[in-house]
């Protein structure tokens, strides 16, 4: 079965280079295949609303590859992202 959802390494960085950087995510990978149920679950500051804000194409890694339905949405436009979240995501 195909992947809709593939993560590779993705990281986000906040406030990236400044004296109050800080690590969201770090290097996280998984892949969701079609038809699978999936949880994120974690204490509070894992980081599961940032994956989540990067998983409904609100916000960008700032390292890694996001791919949906074979697509990297990291290198998508505005005007991409929206038709994507429109269309894909809801």
């Amino acid at each position: 079965m195909e992947n809709i959802i593939k993560c590779d390494k993705i990281t986000k960085i906040y406030n990236q280079g400044s004296l109050n950087e800080t690590i969201a995510l770090k290097s996280v990978s998984f892949e969701i295949k079609k038809g699978e149920y999936v949880a994120i679950m974690g204490p509070s500051g894992s980081g599961k609303s940032t994956l989540m804000h990067i998983l409904g194409a609100l916000d960008s890694p700032t390292g890694g590859i996001f791919l949906l339905d074979g697509k990297d949405v990291s290198k998508m436009s505005d005007d991409e992202l929206a038709e994507i979240r429109k269309e894909k995501i809801g």
